[in-house]
């Protein structure tokens, strides 16, 4: 499983991780019955009914085999694995779509009535090219039909480009009904269909509708008590109203969470974490004990960033396996812009238990993701605005964060550490003051392969260097990190204020879509204005230091590196 860490530039730090063992889910998921919706269904025996995303209310079920299958790329040798797994997804027909109305009075009086349609799909194909992308995937067969006196279109779709997880094959029918189609996917690989395609006839052949309960149907956007707070709310304002909508997003969130569980999973707080689990208490215990020990280790040791904000307690799911997690995690996929990725803060952390244990990249990666949210409810605009040294640097350093007791430790990165080693034994290492006035093209910029390795090595030391006992002890060093972050967000906090000039307050986003679109055309206009932005932060931060000071700064930091 590939791990992306702080997608905030064009670099992205990944770790590979070892495929763990597959082990079996708990059995018998029985018959599955949604009274919301308004049906039931007969899931294959002996699959599990997987925890479904908390903003994903148009996803209904999701089922996954207890057993793992494999083949063989007949031309590269490479064997590759598959679980297979059961979707069923409502698409809810929009003008049927049951929404609590708002209403709204204007300044003359006059009360209109506001509904929003969320549905994120515009039909079953539409969610295949997006779920699909990139996959070759083509519908084989489709035919119109009925399923007792539900009329019923089936598909056979066939997935073929996805070389890394095999050739699969996607049966589907789609059930419509009068407000609703409800979608049942399984999806097999190729080489398993005929063995498996009666266990998928007999769950397909079981689905009934039957009497809804009348509630508001969930959608995309749809929150408790259909109250919905955006991104722009958390971010504008005062720190105290900043404070109060991100208490109150937080409430919301973590009551869809545990309200969304299903029966086999727990859930706990650790501190203000609150981990969800399934079949892995013990294991959640100790990693939210220590994410909360991070979050307290960030609040104090990099108070500077975001001063005065609040960071909302963050969701740490605890899934039973990879298989598991990887199930939970597939949907809707996320758009880019080119190498850009716009990321949205306080999303869930979803994690497994690794058989590589507690010194394993799994906890590096939950060590990242738990920065990376830390890092955008502080300050989101001055996050994605850091330059490539110290994104770097610091995810490689709290990635190495560990719980020991009370305490946390910091592991030190030793291919991070002997790269920069090798890089000033053989005379190529980069100056701090070079490094530190770099943008992100710069920094990458002729450095491919092992240059570029030693980059991110000798950024990994610089900032580990201005965090430790001995960048205490050196006069230049000891407050320059504070220093440098500071005056980074005084610079972006005046390049935003000049922003506002040129966006009409009749632009102001209306929907999430729109404030997706919204942040990734912030993205790219950092991304754009990037230089200009570096070497003002370099020159404000360095102003006061002579040559001298550069000298005994470098002395010291090589020496530490050394």
């Amino acid at each position: 499983m590939i791990r992306t860490l702080l997608s905030v530039g064009a670099l992205t730090l990944t770790g590979l991780q070892p495929a763990p063992a597959h082990a079996p889910l708990p059995q018998d998921s029985s018959t599955v019955k949604n009274e919301r919706f308004g049906f039931s269904f007969r899931a294959p025996k002996s699959w599990a009914s997987v925890a479904m995303k908390t903003d994903e209310g148009w996803l209904a079920s999701k089922h996954l085999s207890n057993k793992e299958y494999f083949g063989t790329d007949k031309t590269t040798g490479y064997t590759y694995s598959h679980v297979p797994e059961m979707l069923c997804i409502a698409f809810v027909h929009a003008n049927q779509e049951r929404k609590k109305v708002v209403e709204e009075e204007s300044e003359d009086g006059v009360t209109t009535k506001t509904t929003t349609i969320s549905n994120p799909y515009k039909d079953y194909e539409d969610f295949l090219e997006r779920t699909y992308a990139g996959g070759g995937w083509y519908v084989d067969s489709k035919e119109k039909g009925k399923h007792g006196k539900i009329e019923v279109t089936r598909y056979s779709v066939k997935v073929e480009k996805l070389a890394r997880s095999g050739p699969k094959r996607i049966i589907t029918w789609i059930y419509h009904a009068p407000d609703i189609d409800f979608v049942l996917q399984t999806e097999v690989l190729e080489g398993e269909y005929k063995k498996l395609r009666s266990t998928i006839e007999k769950s397909l052949k079981s689905f009934k509708l039957i009497e809804r309960s009348g509630e508001l149907l969930p959608t995309g956007a749809s929150t408790p008590g259909g109250i919905r707070i955006t991104r722009r709310e958390l971010t504008e304002g005062t720190p105290k109203e900043r404070r109060s909508k991100r208490v109150e997003s937080q409430k919301i969130k973590h009551e869809k969470a545990i309200k969304a569980l299903p029966k086999d999973w727990d859930h706990q707080y650790r501190g203000k974490v609150l981990v969800l689990d399934h079949d892995q208490d013990k294991w959640a215990k100790k990693l939210g004990d220590h994410a909360d020990l991070l979050i307290e280790w960030m609040n104090k040791e990099l108070s500077y960033f975001g001063e005065g904000e609040y960071m909302r307690a963050p969701i740490l799911r605890v899934c039973n396996d990879s298989e598991e997690e990887g199930a939970f995690t597939r949907g809707t996929r996320t758009g880019t812009t080119g190498s850009y990725t716009y990321v949205a803060p306080g999303s869930e952390i979803v994690t497994h238990k690794p058989d590589t244990g507690w010194i394993g990249g799994e906890v590096d990666w939950v060590n990242g993701k738990l920065l990376e949210q830390w890092l955008l409810d502080r300050n989101e605009d001055a996050a994605r605005a850091m330059p490539e040294w110290l994104r770097i640097g610091i995810v490689i350093h709290v990635r190495g964060a560990r719980r020991d007791g009370r305490k946390l430790e910091f592991r030190v990165n030793e291919y991070a550490r002997e790269g920069a080693r090798l890089a000033v034994s053989q005379g190529r290492a980069t100056a701090p003051r070079t490094i530190m006035s770099q943008t992100r093209e710069e920094f990458s910029s002729g450095a491919g392969g092992a240059g570029t390795f030693s980059k991110s090595a000798e950024a990994a030391q610089l900032v580990r260097f201005l965090l430790s006992k001995e960048g205490a002890r050196c006069k230049q060093a000891k407050k320059l990190l504070e220093t440098y972050v500071t005056t980074l967000t005084e610079v972006v906090d005046e390049i935003k204020e000049k922003d506002k000039g040129s966006v009409n307050v009749g632009d102001a986003p209306k929907t999430e879509e729109e404030e997706d679109a919204r942040g990734k055309e912030r993205a790219e206009r950092w991304r754009q204005g990037e230089q200009d932005m570096v070497r003002e932060v370099f020159e404000r931060t360095f102003a006061d230091w002579s040559e001298k000071d550069w000298e005994s700064f470098t002395k010291a930091y090589f020496k530490f590196i050394s």
